[in-house]
């Protein structure tokens, strides 16, 4: 299994491939994108680190090494993420710390940063 339960903590497991959907979302981009999880390592398409499950629906990524020369640090799965597991599914939304803009637009536009994953098989 992917992801399971262990002494109700969730654990990853396993390679999935999906996408990565990532901007304003007025003008979305998305990629193909592959994570490996083993242990607590994970390897993602742009770099490895490590990861902590934190509790049942919040993951913190630490990423240590970036393969990527043109690093941007929304492209990045790196800090704090909110998951889904849906059968071998697996959605991860980035928690953006909350800031204070009042009266900038700013503060009108949303951001997305996700990733769609399946397990492969």
């Amino acid at each position: 299994m992917s992801c399971k339960k262990n002494n109700d903590k969730v654990v990853f497991n396993d390679t999935y491939t999906g996408k990565f959907i990532e901007g304003p979302v007025n003008q979305l981009v998305s990629v193909n994108t592959e994570v490996k999880f083993s242990g607590d390592r994970y390897a993602a398409t742009n770099g490895t680190g490590i990861f902590t499950v934190e509790n049942s629906s919040k993951v913190k990524f630490s990423m240590d090494y970036v393969s990527s020369m043109d690093y941007v640090g929304n492209k990045v799965l790196h800090g704090d993420y909110s998951y889904m597991i849906k059968g071998d599914s697996l959605i991860l939304d980035k928690i953006f710390p909350s800031t204070e803009h009042h009266n900038t637009l700013t503060s009108t536009i949303s951001y997305k940063n996700q990733y769609r994953l399946k397990r492969m098989k």
